[in-house]
């Protein structure tokens, strides 16, 4: 292996680990399916009555007029976001130990094997980002799109790390009900603002990413903090999954 290049490497680990993704049934089937299924059918049945809610904005929060397919949908994307590369993450480490074991008794580092899952990972998650926009736009366009989607690209992000790191510690069922259920319960249930929610919901992991993605939807202006904070979650996530996912 001395004679390939380092790039090269990490390209060969990510294309093996790419093949592992394209022979899981239960994978390939949620990628495929469940963007156009879970946004598509929430924005079939949900109907268009009109609703006015707090959202958050760039000179705070504001009461605006809306409908509720909008509302609604404007949560569904980073809810789906979330679950689809927060199991991609879980899966990718799991299926990938056996692989990796294997790939480092012929010359692959620890550090490619992981720039190279990372890599997949990305890869997957704006995959899953675009076709949950082009869903959403079916049924309701964002006022602010690129921050829309900037919001999708937080939620994957953040529940991509929380993947990996359920991957490292739990069994692949209790981590995919776990990834079920969490970013239902993060983002859209306690990031719905038909109520008041707790005040512990704003330190959970999907909160800023939710109220970037109601705000860039919903807004005249957006409120830019939450993206700010929103890439700190990510960072400090990430880095946390990176450096367990090292150690292991």
């Amino acid at each position: 292996m001395s004679h390939v290049s380092r790039r090269q490497r990490v390209q060969a680990a990510a294309v093996v680990a790419g093949k592992e993704v394209l022979r899981d049934p239960v994978l390939l089937g949620l990628l495929a399916f469940l963007p156009v299924y879970f946004i598509g059918l929430w924005g079939w049945l949900v109907p268009d009555d009109p609703v006015r809610v707090a959202v958050a904005t760039a000179e705070g929060t504001v009461t605006v007029e809306t409908d509720l397919v909008s509302l609604m949908l404007s949560l569904m994307g980073p809810v789906t976001a979330a679950l689809l590369v927060g199991i991609t993450g879980l899966f990718l480490v799991q299926r990938s130990r056996d692989i990796d074991e294997r790939l480092r008794v012929v010359g692959f580092r620890g550090a490619e094997l992981l720039v190279a899952r990372l890599c997949l990972l990305a890869a997957v998650a704006i995959l899953v980002v675009c076709v949950s926009l082009a869903v959403t736009m079916i049924y309701s366009v964002p006022e602010h799109l690129g921050w829309f989607l900037f919001a999708l690209v937080v939620a994957g992000a953040t529940y991509g790390g929380i993947g990996v790191l359920a991957g490292l510690f739990i069994d692949r069922m209790a981590g995919v009900y776990l990834l079920l259920f969490i970013p239902m319960f993060d983002i859209l249930l306690l990031g719905l603002p038909l109520g008041g929610s707790p005040g512990w919901a704003d330190w959970l992991p999907g909160h800023h990413a939710a109220e970037l993605a109601i705000s860039a939807a919903l807004a005249e202006r957006v409120a830019l903090s939450h993206a700010g904070w929103g890439l700190f979650v990510v960072a400090v996530i990430s880095t946390v999954a990176v450096a367990v996912a090292a150690s292991q």
